[in-house]
């Protein structure tokens, strides 16, 4: 299984996790697109950044490593500029950029920043349309493209996309985005999955892939695991103390503040185990979250899960 470090912060940050990714062994480095980090008010004045702009600045400062969008939310803005900007990050950083889409989940984020946020079912089809129009802008920008939301007239548009570069579709769906992804995707992510969710999951995707024609074998498949861990229970909650150095909170207050908002902390051997089940139902990747706050964590993470 390969690993991947997911990172969102300064700039400076950003670089030193993407080359901590690469010396430890790690296929890609991926970044969160969003405009405001977190889930409660109380982050939301914390620094943010934008997403395309530091993966650009990536495919100049790193070689040899991905550089994953996961994933931008098709509401952000139109395909021409997903399209227009996927091609020109993957020309800068010589054919390394993941085109990540997804419908967005981030209410707030689009309230405080007045950005438009429809219903999941127009979100979906809004997703649906915009991959359409990557793939076709990808692949025979020639043909031109049309559907109910979007469009773009056929023409030579220069510079044409590498013919492999990959287009990520993310979601937690079990119908809608297994067939999205296998349709138009070089990779399917599946976030908040259970290891028994898998499996059906990725049938459906890789049999929408071939029902287009496309070779089911290449879509990736991918997953998202928040990581803060240590050896026993007492050294997870000391583990949080360096978290929450930069708030000024303590192991045991981070704690039950992150897992009133569900997240489950688990021990090495614990996460080593489940991401073999993960393994086992089809999971060929997966991208560690949170675990590059703190670098000597990040490493670790990379260490101890090699191999499984």
């Amino acid at each position: 299984m390969d690993l991947a470090l997911q990172v969102v912060g300064d700039y400076d940050h950003v670089l030193n996790a993407a080359r901590l990714a690469h010396s430890g062994g790690a296929v890609a480095v991926s970044l969160a697109d969003h405009y405001l980090y977190g889930a409660s008010r109380e982050r939301y004045t914390d620094p943010t950044y934008d997403s395309f702009v530091q993966a650009a600045a990536l495919g100049r400062d790193t070689t040899d490593i991905e550089i994953v969008m996961l994933v931008s939310p098709i509401t952000f803005r139109h395909p021409a500029f997903y399209a227009k900007g996927a091609i020109t990050i993957d020309e800068l950083s010589g054919g390394r950029f993941v085109i990540g889409i997804g419908t967005g989940w981030h209410h707030d984020e689009h309230e405080l920043f007045g950005i438009p946020y429809p219903d999941r079912g127009e979100r979906f089809g809004m997703l649906e349309d915009a991959l359409g129009y990557l793939r076709r802008f990808f692949d025979d920008p020639q043909q031109g493209f049309e559907s109910d939301r979007y469009r773009f007239e056929g023409l030579g548009y220069q510079p044409r996309a590498r013919s492999d570069l990959r287009i990520l579709v993310g979601g937690t769906g079990e119908k809608r985005t297994p067939r999205l992804a296998g349709t138009f995707g070089g990779e399917f992510s599946i976030a908040e999955t259970p290891p028994d969710g898998v499996a059906p999951r990725v049938t459906r995707a890789r049999e929408a892939a071939a029902a287009t024609g496309r070779d089911p074998d290449a879509l990736l498949v991918s997953m998202t695991a928040a990581v803060i861990s240590g050896g026993t229970d007492a050294e997870i909650t000391d583990n949080l103390g360096r978290f929450g150095e930069a708030t000024g909170q303590s192991g045991p207050e981070l704690r039950e503040q992150w897992e009133g908002r569900g997240l489950v902390f688990r021990t090495w051997e614990e996460h080593v185990d489940r991401f073999g089940l993960f393994k086992a139902a089809g999971i060929e990747r997966i991208y560690i979250q949170l675990a590059t706050r703190v670098a000597d964590h990040a490493a670790e993470c990379l260490e101890r899960f090699r191999g499984i």
